[in-house]
C-alpha cells in the first residue's frame, strides 16, 4: 500500500493546478470584448489590407468583418481603390486609394440611392446654406440648382441671414461647428457631392444603426433645429425610448411593418420603405413645406409630399386624426410667419431709412432678429408637425413674441437716436 501523501503536498499541488488552469483560460480563450467572427471572415483579395490594419487599426477591421458588406464579399479595395485620374487618390502600399470614399464609389453598388441623395436637401443645399455656391463646379452647380431648397427664396430676413455667420466666424470656428454637419453636402473633387458616411457610419454600415434617431440627432438638435429633443417629447419618441429594444431593427429594406416598428423613428417617416411608400434617400420627398426658412412657403411638390407622408401615418392613425394634426401644425406655421414678416418689415424700414446698415450682423438688433426666426420661429414650427407641445409653446411661440417685442423696442430707440443725430 502506498503511504498517504502529506496534506501540505496535496494542497500545494491542487493550488498549482488551479493556477495553471486560470492562466490558460485568461490567455487562450477569447475575452468578451473580442468578436470571434472578425477572425473568421474571409478577406478574399484584401488580405494585405486586413493583415496590416489588424495591427494599426484593429477596431476598423473588426467592424468591417461583421458588416453585411463583408458578408456579401465586398473588399476594402472595392471602396478605397480609385482610378489614377481621381484627384482624391494617393499611393498607399502598392494601391492607389482614397482615404474617404465618396458617393462616386458608393454608386458602383448603390446607384439609385446615391442619385436620390445627390438630388436631396442633404446634398448640395446643405453646403450652400453654409458657404454658398463658390465651391461647386459648373456641373455640380447645375445639379444643385434643381433642388427645391436652393430656390425657396431669401435665406433669412434682411441683415439676419443664415450663411452670413460663416463670413463672421470663418476658419477659426466653422470647421469645428457648422461645417461638421453641413459637410454632408460638400462638393467633392471627383465630381460627386456629399458624404454617405455622415449617416452610414463606417466601417460596420449597420442598417439597424442608421434607422435609429440618434444618427439624425448628430445634427438635428439644439436651439435652431431641435428635432431630436422634440421627438423625445412626442409619443413616438417615448415609445422608442421605452420599447425600442424589442423592435426588429434588422428587417430588410422595404419590408418594414408596424410589427417590426410599432412607432416611427426619423427614418421611418422620411426615408424607409413602409406601407405603400418605397425606400428613398431624398429626405424632402415626403415633405410639404419649407419649415427651416424664415417665412415658410409650400414646396413645389407640396401636395404629393403631404400625401406621401400621410400614407406613412395611415399605418397607425385614422385619416381624420392625421388631417387634424396637419391642420393644427399649419395654423401654428401661419401664426409664426405673420410674426416673422412683421419683424422683417421693421428691419427693412430701418435699412431703407438709413438708420442701420444692410450688412448682416452689423448691430445688436440684427442678432435679435436672427434669433427670432432662426431659433424660436423654426422651433415652434418643427414642434407643431412633430407633436412636441412644449417646443411649440415655451421653446417656440412665447420666446418668439418676447423677441419681437424686443426688436420693436430696439427699433424705436434706434429711430429716436437717428432723429437726434445719434450714430449706430
Amino acid at each position: 500500500m502506498f503511504r498517504q501523501l502529506p496534506r501540505t503536498l496535496v494542497i500545494g499541488s491542487t493550488v498549482t493546478l488551479l493556477i495553471l488552469i486560470f492562466i490558460y483560460l485568461f490567455t487562450k480563450l477569447p475575452t468578451g470584448g473580442e468578436n470571434k467572427s472578425a477572425g473568421q471572415i474571409s478577406y478574399s483579395g484584401t488580405d494585405k489590407c486586413a493583415t496590416c490594419h489588424k495591427r494599426v487599426t484593429p477596431d476598423i477591421v473588426n467592424q468591417f468583418a461583421i458588416s453585411t458588406m463583408a458578408k456579401a464579399g465586398v473588399r476594402c479595395t472595392d471602396c478605397h481603390v480609385v482610378e489614377r485620374s481621381n484627384p482624391m487618390g494617393k499611393e498607399h502600399e502598392g494601391f492607389f486609394i482614397t482615404v474617404s470614399p465618396t458617393p462616386k464609389q458608393c454608386a458602383k453598388c448603390h446607384p439609385a440611392e446615391t442619385t436620390q441623395f445627390e438630388h436631396s436637401r442633404h446634398g448640395g443645399p446643405a453646403w450652400v446654406a453654409l458657404s454658398g455656391f463658390s465651391d461647386f463646379t459648373a456641373k455640380q452647380k447645375k445639379i444643385v440648382e434643381q433642388i427645391p431648397e436652393v430656390n425657396r427664396g431669401p435665406n433669412g430676413i434682411i441683415t439676419a441671414t443664415r450663411n452670413s455667420l460663416f463670413d463672421i466666424e470663418g476658419t477659426s470656428v466653422t470647421p469645428a461647428a457648422c461645417l461638421t454637419c453641413h459637410s454632408i453636402g460638400k462638393p467633392n473633387e471627383d465630381g460627386s457631392i456629399g458624404n454617405c458616411n455622415k449617416c452610414h457610419l463606417r466601417h460596420e454600415f449597420s442598417i439597424s444603426q442608421v434607422r435609429k434617431p440618434e444618427i439624425c440627432g448628430q445634427c438635428h438638435l439644439g436651439p435652431d433645429h431641435p428635432q431630436m429633443e422634440i421627438y423625445h417629447e412626442s409619443a413616438h419618441g417615448v415609445m422608442y425610448q421605452t420599447e425600442g429594444s424589442k423592435w426588429n431593427w434588422d428587417q430588410k429594406p422595404g419590408r418594414l411593418t408596424t410589427s417590426d416598428m410599432p412607432a416611427p423613428t426619423c427614418a421611418t417617416c422620411h426615408m424607409s420603405g413602409f406601407g405603400n411608400q418605397g425606400t428613398t434617400h431624398d429626405v424632402g420627398q415626403r415633405l410639404s413645406k419649407f419649415l427651416f426658412a424664415a417665412v415658410t412657403t409650400d414646396r413645389p411638390n407640396a401636395f404629393e409630399g403631404r400625401e406621401a407622408m400621410k400614407s406613412i401615418c395611415a399605418n397607425c392613425h385614422s385619416s381624420q386624426f392625421v388631417d387634424e394634426q396637419y391642420a393644427k401644425a399649419d395654423s401654428v406655421t401661419a401664426f409664426v410667419n405673420s410674426k416673422v414678416e412683421e419683424a422683417n418689415q421693421i428691419m427693412q424700414g430701418l435699412v431703407k431709412d438709413g438708420i442701420i446698415s444692410d450688412k448682416p450682423f452689423a448691430n445688436t438688433i440684427s442678432f435679435d432678429a436672427f434669433d427670432l426666426w432662426h431659433f424660436y420661429g423654426r422651433t415652434a414650427k418643427f414642434g407643431a408637425y412633430m407633436q412636441g407641445p412644449d417646443y411649440v409653446q415655451w421653446h417656440g411661440v412665447y420666446p418668439l413674441l418676447k423677441q419681437l417685442a424686443k426688436v420693436k423696442e430696439e427699433a424705436a430707440l434706434l429711430r429716436a437716436a437717428h432723429k437726434h443725430g445719434g450714430k449706430i
